[in-house]
């Protein structure tokens, strides 16, 4: 192949796969190895509005900064457009308790997308080829990612576009040669540490010696599987629509619903693995059906808890500490998290009761202000509206089937220690209207 059919053949790509124009202006990734060193050159040579993105992840010491110093003099000596940023990449693999190499991925598109929104860049090009979407063929076939795992890697996400997905890295090689392009060689892929690495290295010489054409067989294969998975994904998403229902935190799956369908685990592995579960925790989810309420399973993002007949997903949120927030007797408008409280007080004579569990028309004479707005605690009881005898709000909750994740989100207002509203749920008999009642004090929950 020469110089110009492998710029041809990128373009032809481009071309085919509508990945952007000349009209867009292209944010290149270059880590100044081959791969992205061949990318930036095919581009620059095809006339492409372009701009150089290069992250300096630490990680090699003065070889990273030499990686720096070797991009930055490349895109100066072309004129270039260039972005660099330096990560402390470890730092943030502790801090957010994921993998090193999981970190500098997230790293880099969270500071490819910023870029992009600073600058107007449309497109974000990546050099990945079609060796990497082979490799990434092998590794989702060892961890059971499914079958939109066996598809490789999509030449489009977003606006992130890889226009050498149809290149080997062979075709590469001869082109930065005869190129006489250089280039910087992270030792790093030289290591057979990493699993992409071993595989690489190890695994996928000994297959081309069985199959010279491999590369070429696999990425038809994952073509194939790519079509494959574009019905199935229409026919799963019908299956979800009948078993998923939205919520104001994330969705509920109906399990009675779910295990009327066929192949009912592998929907529940279509629904919760976009949601970061891999396939051993999907299992015991499903196992968990009908035998485990309370259960809760959790990944980096996602929280899921089995509760009764419903299975509830809901993004993860922060811990924090819980404070008590005093509410005082001027008519106001008060917020704790995401719930807002506006309250007013109302003569008898102009009330009208509000028959809304997120309406609470209390007795303004048996209130002691300031009241206090909290998340319920362990030991906490009331004496709920239509009785006379208390009850633990433990117990109470467990009666009005709250799911156990809003549970630990219920609050309760607080007159002098006593409970006069589970907020959302039940107000205190004690503190109810009665024809006694001369003034009204009314909360809403906005």
């Amino acid at each position: 192949m020469t110089n110009t059919d492998f710029i041809q053949k990128i373009q032809s790509t481009i071309e085919t796969n509508r990945l952007f124009t000349k009209d867009d202006t292209i944010l290149v990734g270059v880590s100044g190895g081959i791969d992205s060193m061949t990318l930036i050159q095919s581009l620059y040579e095809l006339g492409y509005s372009v701009a150089i993105a290069h992250c300096n992840f630490n990680l090699r010491g003065d070889e990273s900064d030499g990686d720096q110093d070797f991009v930055v003099a490349y895109a100066n000596a072309k004129k270039i457009p260039i972005h660099v940023c330096s990560f402390d990449t470890k730092k943030t693999a502790s801090e957010r308790k994921i993998s090193i190499e999981m970190a500098a991925r997230d790293l880099r598109y969270e500071w490819f997308e910023t870029v992009c929104r600073l600058n107007g860049y449309t497109k974000v090009a990546i050099a990945h080829n079609q060796n990497d979407s082979v490799e990434t063929f092998f590794i989702n076939l060892l961890r059971s990612a499914g079958l939109k795992g066996l598809t490789g890697i999509p030449m489009t996400h977003g606006n992130v576009v890889r226009p050498m997905l149809d290149v080997s890295r062979a075709e590469i090689e001869t082109f930065a040669k005869l190129r006489q392009l250089r280039y910087r060689v992270d030792s790093t892929n030289l290591s057979n540490n990493y699993m992409r690495n071993k595989i690489r290295n190890l695994i996928l010489p000994e297959i081309q010696k069985i199959a010279p054409n491999c590369m070429e067989a696999i990425s038809t294969s994952m073509s194939h599987l790519q079509q494959a998975h574009a019905v199935y994904s229409q026919a799963m998403e019908g299956k979800k629509s009948l078993c998923c229902t939205s919520n104001a935190r994330g969705f509920a799956v109906d399990e009675l619903k779910l295990l009327q369908q066929d192949n009912s685990q592998t929907l529940l592995y279509e629904i919760l693995y976009p949601c970061g579960f891999n396939t051993d925790v999907i299992s015991q989810i499903y196992q968990s059906i009908g035998n485990q309420s309370g259960k809760k399973f959790e990944t980096e993002h996602y929280v899921v808890v089995h509760d009764r007949n419903t299975l509830f997903v809901e993004p993860r949120q922060a811990e924090e500490t819980p404070q008590n927030l005093f509410i005082s007797e001027q008519a106001h408008t008060y917020r704790f998290g995401d719930c807002e409280l506006q309250f007013e007080r109302v003569s008898i004579k102009d009330f009208t009761l509000e028959k809304s569990s997120d309406v609470a028309s209390l007795d303004a004479a048996k209130l002691r202000f300031p009241l206090t707005l909290r998340v319920w605690q362990k030991g906490d009881s009331f004496v709920p509206f239509g009785m006379k005898g208390r009850k633990k709000l433990s117990d109470f909750l467990i009666d009005v089937k709250v799911p156990l994740l809003q549970k630990q989100k219920v609050l309760v207002l607080e007159s002098a220690g006593e409970i006069v509203w589970v907020v959302g749920y039940r107000i205190s008999h004690e503190f109810a209207v009665t024809e006694q009642t001369n003034e009204v004090v009314v909360f809403r929950k906005k």
